[in-house]
């Protein structure tokens, strides 16, 4: 006997393994498909079934230890979220003394963690000097090797200082080439007082700058150099990451100040644009970026929740899909989004000493304590970290003081 119809359970099942971007385009077949796909529980669940949970990875905890002279990490259980000894970041001393923080930037890449320092503007008027003109420092640093490389300053021509200022760095993994690389934007004003970027990216294979043939000076992109809080959106840089090998910002439309996200692949190096829905109106004072299993996240946040959003197509504004609404609870002083665990956990800073897990099955905050944290709202960035012996090319100059430091210990 002929079987008109599959079971609604197979039928889920089957349609459960389809690629996120064939969620989108199927929903127009029938309308049970269109609900189906639209239930944020069945999106989620499906961003998360590509992923791989067993990876053995831990959350490295980067924050502000009241117990160490500069900024201090520990590893978390992605079970049980027991915390290691905390230990202090390896970046140079005498960097760390006149810089406001020092960020990781990006995602770990295959167990590789990329730091950079950062100033806070009344800093930067009080302490400008030859280590920081206008160039970040960036290390790359192996957690599981303890190996760490600080990059070459570019030999490329900048303007003048005056009229120069770094806005952005990247970090992430050409799959194409099997290159590390670190992507970096500069804003600098034109002879006839315009405002222009140039960006210029670091090969790890080749220990070499080279400059991007690329146009930005369409939008307004976003400036993590500096952290003074006027601007009309507070971007927190921090969560910020490349999805599938792409970086991606918050930006405007210098003609029509349209809200869109503004994203650069890594491995054609080409730039595309998303624009964002009505919906993400300025209501939302924080919005920041994430990762949800190699897709753009979004956070919109108030002060009494967060909505978090999902991309399940770059360029499709449709696509578009919101998530959850996490509220915050008053007794935990929650505050902005840090980023997802490999499980789909998302982590909140506080204004206290907790870092904060929020299970969205589940819908339950876990508060994780952090001993000897202070200003965890400012400092604390969290982000998954694979175990890795991915080689950084050999030792440097902050492997050397770190080998002479130990000797004169001994």
């Amino acid at each position: 006997m002929a079987v008109d119809y599959f079971s609604k359970h197979l039928v889920f099942n089957i349609l459960f393994k389809l690629p996120v971007r064939s969620v989108v385009r199927f929903r127009c077949v029938c309308r049970s498909w269109c609900a189906l796909f639209s239930d944020p529980n069945f999106i989620y669940k499906n961003l998360l079934s590509c992923s791989d949970s067993t990876t053995n990875s831990q959350i490295l905890v980067k924050y502000d230890d009241y117990r160490f002279e500069y900024m201090a990490f520990c590893f978390l259980c992605n079970d049980t979220f027991d915390m290691s000894p905390p230990q202090e970041i390896p970046y140079p001393h005498d960097i760390m003394e006149k810089c406001s923080f020092v960020d990781i930037v990006g995602s770990c890449c295959n167990g590789v963690i990329c730091l950079r320092d950062g100033y806070f503007f009344e800093d930067l008027l009080r302490l400008w000097d030859d280590v920081y003109k206008y160039e970040s420092n960036i290390v790359l640093w192996n957690p599981t090797t303890s190996e760490t490389k600080i990059l070459p300053q570019s030999n490329l021509s900048h303007p003048p200082p005056e009229r120069f200022s770094l806005e952005i760095v990247e970090f992430g993994f050409d799959s194409t080439t099997c290159d590390y690389k670190v992507l970096r934007i500069f804003e600098y004003f034109t002879r006839d007082k315009q405002y222009d970027y140039l960006a210029e990216i670091y090969s790890l294979r080749d220990d070499t700058w080279r400059k991007l043939d690329v146009s930005l000076n369409s939008w307004e992109l976003p400036s993590y150099k500096f952290e003074n809080g006027d601007s009309d959106y507070n971007y927190d840089h921090r969560a910020h990451t490349g999805a599938n090998g792409t970086f991606h910002w918050c930006a405007k439309e210098r003609d029509h100040s349209r809200d869109l996200i503004v994203s650069f692949d890594l491995s054609n190096e080409v730039i595309k644009t998303t624009a964002l829905p009505d919906a993400f109106s300025s209501r939302y004072f924080w919005r920041t970026i994430l990762c949800l299993n190699e897709h753009v996240a979004l956070s919109l946040s108030t002060d009494h929740h967060v909505e978090l959003w999902v991309l399940l197509e770059y360029g499709v504004e449709e696509s578009w899909t919101k998530l959850f609404t996490v509220a915050k609870p008053e007794c935990l002083e929650m505050s902005l989004p840090l980023g997802f665990s490999r499980k789909g956990e998302l982590f909140f800073s506080s204004w206290n000493e907790h870092f904060l897990v929020w299970n969205p099955p589940e819908e339950t905050i876990s508060p994780v304590r952090l001993e000897g944290a202070v200003h965890t709202s400012i400092y604390l960035q969290a982000v998954p970290c694979m175990e890795s012996h991915t080689s950084l090319k050999g030792c440097n100059k902050l492997e050397d003081e770190q080998n002479s430091g130990d000797a004169a210990q001994c």
